[in-house]
């Protein structure tokens, strides 16, 4: 082979992904040996190495000491760490992360109201995520671990894979910005309740399976906390 050696990886890598998919592997399968992959596409074990690592970084595989690379669960963290470069470099900004988050969830809310009123789900883990804010008050990272549990679960009675997987993603990103949000209204006095109040109608809209006053709560409770960032 005359390829250079990046793009020898780069071969092993693609050829690795397909055969995961021909495959159907799923999350913990093995993939073949180091030996037997350097074998069967021409190259030495350094390449197949070098192409496992990449794998493993991108979330795709999971490895160990002394034995063979599996198939990985897929992880939002790899998406989060590129929108934290992003932001970092600013090619992308907050105003932007949070306007899409804006959209993303005001239509995670909107099927999560229709999966309610279709009986395929109910609010519990919402509400029991925002009785853990109503009881966190004055504890910010514990107000904040109910908040992402109150936003996660509504991804998840909404029942989209896709959807889920971002948000997950977006929360990580995110997190600093719920911390300023908070503090910032802490400063101001006007504590947490309005952010109580904002989760209250989203559940309450969710809970009479109704999409469009749960999307219109979604988007304005948004609005709000880009409001205490001092985002237009």
């Amino acid at each position: 082979m005359t390829f250079a050696r990046t793009t020898l990886s780069d071969h092993v890598v693609r050829e690795i992904i397909a055969e995961i998919k021909q495959r159907q592997l799923r999350a913990g399968d093995e993939i073949p040996a180091e030996g037997e992959l350097a074998e069967r596409h021409g190259v030495n074990r350094l390449v197949v190495r070098e192409a496992i690592r990449t794998l493993v970084a991108r979330g795709v595989l999971a490895s160990s000491q002394g034995k063979r690379a599996t198939v990985a669960t897929p992880s939002p963290a790899v998406l989060a760490q590129i929108l934290e470069f992003r932001l970092s470099q600013k090619s992308m900004d907050l105003r932007d992360l949070l306007d899409t988050r804006r959209v993303l969830e005001g239509e995670l809310a909107q099927r999560a109201a229709a999966c309610v009123a279709a009986g395929e789900g109910t609010v519990a883990e919402a509400s029991e995520a925002l009785d853990t804010m109503r009881g966190a008050v004055g504890d910010r990272d514990a107000f904040i671990a109910g908040d992402l549990a109150f936003h996660q679960a509504v991804a998840n009675l909404a029942r989209s894979e896709v959807f889920s997987f971002l948000l997950a993603a977006m929360n990580g990103v995110l997190l600093d910005a719920r911390r300023a949000s908070y503090e910032g209204r802490e400063q101001r006095g006007t504590g947490q309740d309005a952010t109580i109040e904002g989760h209250q109608r989203i559940l309450d809209a969710i809970a009479s399976g109704d999409g469009a006053a749960a999307a219109e709560a979604m988007t304005g409770h948004l609005a709000e906390t880009s409001h205490d960032l001092g985002l237009p």
